[in-house]
């Protein structure tokens, strides 16, 4: 048994230059690794190592658990111990724990194999980490000459794992260079939540219903992967992210690859595909050419024949494959021809303008002809955001299904927070507008946000205008500059978005003119780094927020925001009136009426009854049984209804899916330009509600 030792040194605070100091400053960030070991005598050795990239400092411990209890609940005894320590010891020190690495010897680990009670006590003491210290937590088999070595080569791995000049415990993107396969969470070793933890935030029949998919996907063995361009950045990325964290869990085979990255084509696919189709340019020079076209297909079926084709085991030992939007869809051909039995589902997640695309000679009708005709027709299923204007012409209404985007209430965007962790990410953000010359968030003001990327379609000129308009209505009512909520732009960026740079350029150069100047200084823009915690600090923290998108598939930040209770502004586009009721949990603008945010603005800030009764209804039952549909676990029974209906595997040799979508209008489908009308699509979730267990 290691000899007890003093727990971590506590430093002296009496100091008015430390305590102010403290005020001011961002913790520092270390990186804990915590080595356990199980006596029989009933004794758990523990130390602790943490690293901040260049020394060590480590604690080591003997923890005498109640003999009268189990051993799994001895390991939770344990863990209140070193949650406790740990705690106490970035308390004192003013570090931020980023991440932590929790492993064992491997004669310790036998010990937890051959009793299965103790493992849920282990698992339990990351999500811990996850949870309590907002700490990014990894396990791991260590090796070491004592404890104190383990936990120190822990700290090193987790340091490695995970990006230090980004706070808020993002691990590096594992992307396996053999099949670009996504290892999700450090392809598994990151652990930060259990079943438990997603079984406590989905109603009963949800819940139990995905359980029953799960069955019967491992049942019949079924393999289901994701195709899209990018693993991080976007909001396909996020979706993807969580879904592969609950399908491991729940032990279904579920597998998700990217496209090797290349800039030239990404321009293409942003402006020319994504732009084009939202119908936020009318330029010609975004007009798809020929060796355009040459160059994206070679690029898919590059990607198709180094990574995934005959050989690979991906593609051919498939069963049902999601291509998620246009990015990759050359390889839809090549699937089919490889796989035949593979059924393709092709997901929209962007506003297509259906009006434009469906006008011979414009470009969107082009673009449409070019991938519709050559790849996406291939498919087998069509899902769309449930917006009638985003299916475009030649769609046949036999092979749409509706299904809205989605979030994680587990990850870091999500995650309810402490004051202190609100507050560190507060001086986060504002070091990163600082580092941009942007002023940041003061401590003792409200502030009205809207998080977006930096894009032509997110009305980031009118969320601007708006405000101008809002403090100058603030003035004329004599209320003191001082006390006027500041203005929040912010967002991350993505490695296939050329135009983040652009778009945040010309807000600055916005920013310059005569009349927003004045109220510079009280709008802060930023362009953050890939911390998800930092995002949903600083939404968390907000007065209200803004959604003043032009054009819009389904926002996942408008979902974010209502459950966090904040009341959402937003523009009558695309899918978000679908999110929000107007008058009760938000406000719907027609797009461009500037004026009519600013007195939105006006009033919630202006009437503190009419704001509370936004916040009161977001806090019902009811709004958090809505959201329901918008989460991982509900979207989850979504994609594993239609892989086991879609499948062959196991189904007798006859095509399974019974219940595919038919030619039915439903009454009040929202055609996203404020309009509604019948047509033929049905939500995915109407299929398997309305089946039997």
């Amino acid at each position: 048994m290691a000899q007890a030792r003093p727990k971590f040194n506590v430093l002296e605070t009496g100091s008015p230059r430390y305590v102010q100091a403290r005020r001011e400053a961002i913790s520092r960030s270390i990186y804990l690794g915590v080595a356990v070991s199980y006596s029989s005598d009933g004794k758990f050795d523990w130390a602790c190592s943490s690293y901040d990239g260049c020394e060590f400092v480590g604690h080591e411990d003997t923890f005498s658990a109640s003999t009268t209890i189990t051993r799994a609940g001895q390991l939770k005894q344990l863990n209140d111990n070193i949650i406790k320590t740990v705690r106490d010891y970035a308390v004192s020190h003013n570090y931020r724990i980023q991440a932590v690495c929790v492993g064992c010897d491997e004669k310790t680990a036998a010990i937890v194999a051959e009793h299965p009670d103790l493992k849920d006590p282990i698992r339990e003491m990351c999500t811990r980490f996850w949870f309590d210290l907002d700490a990014a937590p990894c396990v791991y088999t260590l090796r070491g000459v004592s404890l104190n070595e383990e936990a120190a080569s822990a700290a090193r791995k987790v340091y490695d794992w995970f990006t230090p000049q980004f706070p808020g415990s993002i691990p590096r993107i594992a992307v396996d260079p053999a099949t670009n396969e996504v290892l999700v969470d450090m392809d598994g070793h990151c652990h930060m939540v259990d079943l438990s933890h997603f079984e406590d935030t989905t109603d009963k029949p949800t819940w139990d219903r995905l359980l029953a998919l799960a069955d019967e996907c491992k049942r019949r063995k079924l393999k289901i992967l994701f195709f899209n361009s990018t693993p991080q950045g976007g909001g396909v990325a996020l979706m993807r992210h969580a879904t592969i964290r609950l399908m491991r869990l729940l032990g279904v085979d579920c597998r998700w690859f990217v496209a090797k990255p290349n800039p030239d084509v990404f321009v293409i696919t942003k402006r020319k595909f994504h732009n084009v189709f939202q119908g936020v340019t009318d330029d010609e020079q975004y007009r798809l050419l020929p060796e355009d076209k040459k160059l994206w297909v070679e690029w898919c079926e590059q990607n198709f024949d180094n990574y995934w084709g005959e050989g690979k085991g991906v593609v051919d030992s498939a069963d049902v494959i999601i291509m998620d939007d246009p990015q990759v869809s050359a390889i839809i051909p090549r699937i089919r021809k490889l796989n035949p039995t593979a059924r393709i589902i092709y997901r929209s997640h962007i506003e297509v303008r259906a009006d434009l695309a469906s006008v011979p000679g414009s470009m969107q009708h082009a673009l449409w002809d070019f991938l519709w005709s050559g790849f996406i027709s291939h498919s087998d299923l069509f899902i769309s955001h449930p917006v009638a204007g985003f299916i475009p012409p030649r769609v046949p209404h036999s092979k749409v299904a509706l299904m809205p985007a989605a979030t994680d209430e587990l990850d870091g965007l999500n995650k309810k927070m402490t004051p202190a962790d609100i507050e560190y990410y507060r001086r986060v953000f504002n070091r990163c507008a600082e580092d941009q010359g942007s002023p940041g968030i003061a401590a003792d003001r409200p502030y009205i946000i809207q998080i977006a990327r930096f894009d032509p379609a997110k009305g980031i000129p009118d969320v601007i205008e708006a405000y101008r308009n809002f403090r100058a209505q603030l003035a004329a009512k004599g209320t003191p500059a001082e006390q006027h909520p500041q203005l929040v732009l912010c967002g991350h960026g993505s490695i296939d978005d050329p135009d983040g740079t652009v778009i945040y350029d010309q807000v600055i150069d916005m920013l310059a003119k005569p009349a927003y100047s004045p109220y510079a200084k009280d709008i802060c823009v930023a362009r953050l780094p890939a911390s998800d915690q930092l995002l949903c600090a600083v939404l968390r923290g907000s007065f209200c927020a803004l959604q003043l998108s032009h054009r819009e598939g389904f926002e996942v930040k408008v979902t974010e925001s209502l459950a966090k209770y904040k009341p959402v502004i937003a523009y009558r586009s695309g899918g978000i009136p679908l999110q929000i009721e107007d008058g009760k949990t938000g406000i719907l603008i027609e797009r461009g009426n500037t004026q009519g945010v600013a007195d939105a603005l006006l009033r919630l800030f202006s009437d503190t009854n009419y704001y509370q009764a936004f916040v009161d209804e977001l806090r019902t039952k009811a709004q958090d049984s809505k959201r329901q549909q918008f989460f991982t676990p509900f979207q989850s029974v979504n994609w594993l209804y239609l892989a086991t209906q879609l499948a062959y595997k196991g189904s007798g040799g006859e095509i399974a899916a019974k219940a595919q979508p038919v030619a039915q209008d439903i009454e009040g489908t929202y055609m996203g330009n404020g309009d509604v009308r019948s047509w033929g699509a049905r939500y995915v979730r109407e299929f398997w509600q309305g089946a039997s267990a």
